[in-house]
């Protein structure tokens, strides 16, 4: 699973509960929508996109977790690549 700022905002924080006695396991999203290294960064971002996730693990051929995609970097990564293809 993963834990999010989102999640700690919506399943802890709103419902004030104690984040020093809540048990990650309750208030993680356990089984999250990946992609894997052989996805396309395009793939990724449309699935980031479209379901409005901010974060995206990304993993191996055998299902671990190696990696996390953030969207602000993606589209920031995206804009540069732009700006350098139009000079």
């Amino acid at each position: 699973g993963i834990i999010t700022d989102t999640d700690v905002t919506r399943r802890v924080v709103a419902k004030q509960l104690s984040a020093s006695t809540t048990i990650v396991s309750s208030v993680m999203t356990a089984n999250p929508t990946c992609v894997t290294m052989s996805d396309s960064a395009m793939d990724a971002l449309i699935t980031m996109v479209e379901n409005r996730f901010r974060h995206l693990p990304v993993t191996d051929d055998n299902g671990a977790i190696v990696g996390v995609l953030d969207i602000a970097k993606c589209l920031n990564d995206a804009i540069t690549k732009l700006e350098r293809t139009q000079e």
